[in-house]
């Protein structure tokens, strides 16, 4: 009576080869490219902001003067930190273009066709209208608040302004307007989304106007120019968007009614 054959083992994986590192080796190299991106990206930030550094004592006199007219400091180093905050401001707006030209090096040829047609054109307009937010910022909204908030000083009460809480309140006015200055392409992308539409932004547009004014009177506790002053370009910005949805709005039912032909027997 013969047995029956003894199950065979299972098999050995045969010894790795370097072939094997392939699949590997292209998510490293994406890792090392993505480092070489922030690398490049924070020296030539710290190159800038060294080279910035000789400006500092012009940017301070400049801010200084268009805001409170004077400043103090209470501590042993903080002119140096003042200054040493406004090199390093200096240094990302002056590289910014650049930074974006290196990330976009890195994610550009992992999109489509189609999203590289909307992502590009998409950031260089959100950089162009930061870089206006920021020079409203600067140039109107930010003098014009701090001069209505020292206003409130009495003659037994004069203010004092420590210039780190002067940048701060300076830096913080800047980039909340920059972002505010993202209105436009805001409403664009919830238009090309479908969550917007042209007819819903049009049915509202008064109690939009009315939303404008209120924030405006909320920033600006002062006499109704400084209410026109920051409302104006907000009411700008509002009618980009209303034009800008319409022009997006256009293009989705275009391209949706060329879809539908297509589909049709």
């Amino acid at each position: 009576m013969s047995s029956s054959p003894p199950n065979d083992p299972l098999p050995l994986r045969p010894p790795r080869s370097p072939d094997d590192d392939d699949a590997v080796m292209p998510f490293l190299e994406h890792l090392e490219q993505l480092r070489k991106v922030i690398l490049h990206s924070l020296v030539a930030i710290g190159v800038a902001a060294v080279i910035s550094w000789s400006l500092t004592d012009r940017v301070l006199t400049w801010l200084i003067a268009h805001t409170t007219g004077h400043a103090i400091f209470t501590r042993p180093e903080g002119a140096f930190m003042a200054r040493f905050k406004v090199s390093l401001v200096l240094g990302v707006l002056i590289v910014a273009p650049y930074v974006f030209y290196r990330i976009w090096s890195f994610v550009g040829p992992g999109l489509l066709a189609k999203e590289r047609k909307i992502v590009f054109p998409g950031v260089v307009a959100s950089l162009t209208l930061f870089y206006c937010g920021l020079l409203f910022s600067f140039l109107v909204m930010t003098p014009l608040m701090v001069r209505v908030l020292v206003g409130f000083g009495t003659p037994t009460l004069a203010p004092q302004t420590e210039i780190q809480f002067l940048l701060d309140f300076v830096f913080m006015g800047g980039l909340a307007s920059g972002l505010i200055f993202q209105l436009p392409l805001f409403i664009g992308f919830l238009t090309w989304i479908g969550l917007l539409s042209p007819a819903l932004l049009f049915k509202f547009w008064r109690h939009s106007i009315v939303a404008i004014f209120i924030i405006a009177a909320i920033l600006t506790p002062a006499d109704p120019i400084s209410q026109l002053v920051l409302a104006a370009p907000l009411l700008v910005l509002y009618g980009l968007s209303l034009i800008l949805a319409v022009v997006i709005h256009k293009a989705r039912r275009k391209k949706q009614a060329l879809r539908e032909q297509a589909l049709e027997p």
